[in-house]
């Protein structure tokens, strides 16, 4: 091996000035690249959170539909319930009047009948009074004068 000369030595610190022109690029390149990740992922993280705060309101709203349709729920059956009893009360009320109406014409139909039957007996008796009058003033027959 022969002993490095100037020369030699001026061409390796040229190659070394060269190799580390490269690395001081790659470097570069790639420091850029890390910061242009970490932006990428400080934009990513975010949207991340404006994502989960949109995912927990729309949880909220959910929520707040569910009770809102529980409730809903709750008044629909409420409202059946109370107009089904309301119908029943109704036609039993209905009917509780009618039934009266039908005793009271009843009870008024016999006190009718009742009524008819005094009144024939009154005028029978009337008409029996009347007859005995007619023939109280009737002049009394006289025999007849030969």
């Amino acid at each position: 091996m022969t002993p490095p000369t100037n020369n030699s030595e001026a061409q390796v610190a040229i190659l070394e000035a060269r190799v580390d022109g490269r690395i001081s690029s790659v470097e570069a390149t790639f420091a850029n690249f890390v910061k242009v990740m970490d932006e990428r992922e400080k934009v990513a993280s975010e949207r991340h959170k404006a994502s989960e705060a949109r995912m927990d309101r729309m949880e909220a709203m959910i929520a707040e539909m569910r009770a809102s349709i529980a409730s809903l729920r709750t008044t629909i059956v409420v409202t059946g319930v109370s107009s089904v009893l309301a119908a029943v009360l109704g036609i039993s009320a209905f009917n509780a009047a009618l039934y009266s109406n039908m005793l009271a014409a009843l009870s008024a139909g016999k006190e009718m009948a009742e009524t008819q039957a005094e009144v024939k007996r009154i005028v029978a008796e009337t008409a029996i009074l009347l007859k005995r009058a007619q023939e109280e003033k009737k002049p009394p027959k006289q025999p007849p004068s030969d």
